[in-house]
């Protein structure tokens, strides 16, 4: 789960550190894991810097999708004493990955609440609002940011008056790379308000990768905010279905359908593409009250690039991905930056109507 002799980049250091207060996450814990130096010894370290999922595919909760790099970034790190570090290696069965990573977020979350002068970000967040019919308010955003902070002026992106797809797949594009500029795709970072069209989240995510740290809101309708409810993050019921035994030989297209907050029905899919196969990645009841916590959305995440991983292998003579999505706006950006755009074939993207016939229509085709 962790190795001393590992090297991770200093700005992973300062955020890890910084936002854990150099102390175990565990609740029942939060030992200091510094001790200071003295006038006659130097600074002592009693914690670990641990892995939420493995450090290598023989580690506790390895997941073997993930690159060397993935699993020294920040988002797979934990800072934890000595002991609650051996408890939790041991115990591997009961500390799955995804308790690891709310008790990490629920800690850090202490962290900004308890000790207000710790925790926080130096460095203010590029913040994107990507709108559609109903538009965002940007103080509401920044509100929900905090306690970090814009940085910069908060760019807007209003998909619905961008004429046509192939405007909007241009200008979003551009939009991307006018936000990245001249920095490292790695150290750069982007807090994301979506509540437009799901075929231009996916877009905006394909068009940011998975290198930068993008933070993902949620536009909760009852509550009219997109502040994360103060609530435990839910057990991950998500599953994937429709691999099949062997590798495919066959260059058909295939689907892959997300059913988070509705059923994409397969008639519907069947007027506007012929799949070899279809894959699907779902919770057992569909619903728009199914995000509620930004850890489901690492879980999702997660499964999606191994989905996706999945089909490179499974069906590597596969022309196109027609790809259709009934899920929050952040999951459709999330999704997008699982995509490689170096492996994976063209992919079509499709916006649903109501009532309309065919009720899918294609949008955009990346490629």
């Amino acid at each position: 789960m962790t190795s001393s002799s590992r090297s991770y980049s200093d700005r992973t250091l300062k955020i890890l550190w910084g936002r854990s207060a150099g102390r175990c996450a565990v609740a029942t814990c939060r030992v200091d894991v510094i001790i200071d130096a003295t006038e006659h010894d130097p600074m002592v370290l009693i914690g670990d810097i641990a892995h939420v999922s493995g450090a290598s595919d023989r580690g506790p909760r390895a997941t073997s999708s993930m690159t060397k790099k993935e699993r020294d970034e920040y988002e797979n790190l934990i800072v934890l004493c000595k002991n609650c570090h051996t408890r939790l290696d041991g115990q591997k069965k009961t500390n799955t990955v995804e308790m690891i990573q709310k008790m990490k977020e629920e800690h850090e979350a202490w962290v900004r609440r308890s000790l207000p002068e710790r925790g926080l970000s130096t460095t203010g967040w590029p913040l994107l609002a990507l709108s559609g019919v109903q538009r965002i308010n940007v103080q509401d955003a920044i509100t929900a940011l905090s306690p970090d902070f814009p940085n910069g002026k908060p760019v807007c992106f209003d998909v619905v008056s961008t004429k046509g797809w192939n405007n909007i797949e241009a200008e979003l594009r551009s939009l991307v790379n006018s936000l990245f500029g001249d920095s490292d795709r790695f150290e750069f970072r982007l807090a994301v308000f979506p509540l437009a069209p799901v075929s231009s989240c996916i877009m905006l995510g394909y068009f940011l990768t998975n290198r930068p740290r993008v933070k993902l809101f949620q536009y909760h309708r009852d509550e009219q905010s997109w502040t994360w409810p103060d609530v435990p993050c839910p057990a991950n019921e998500l599953t994937e279905e429709g691999f099949p035994q062997d590798e495919s030989k066959n260059d058909g297209d295939i689907a892959i359908k997300f059913e988070l907050s509705a059923i994409v029905r397969d008639d519907a899919v069947a007027d506007v593409a012929a799949p070899q196969a279809t894959i699907g990645v779902s919770i057992p009841d569909p619903t728009t009250a199914w995000l509620k916590h930004p850890g489901q959305l690492v879980a999702l995440g997660q499964l999606a690039r191994s989905v996706f991983e999945k089909c490179l292998r499974t069906f590597p003579h596969a022309k196109i991905w027609h790809v259709f999505y009934a899920g929050p706006a952040p999951g459709a950006v999330l999704i997008g930056q699982q995509i490689n755009p170096t492996m994976s074939p063209k992919i079509q993207l499709y916006e649903y109507q109501q009532g309309r016939t065919p009720a899918y229509q294609a949008s955009v085709l990346l490629e």
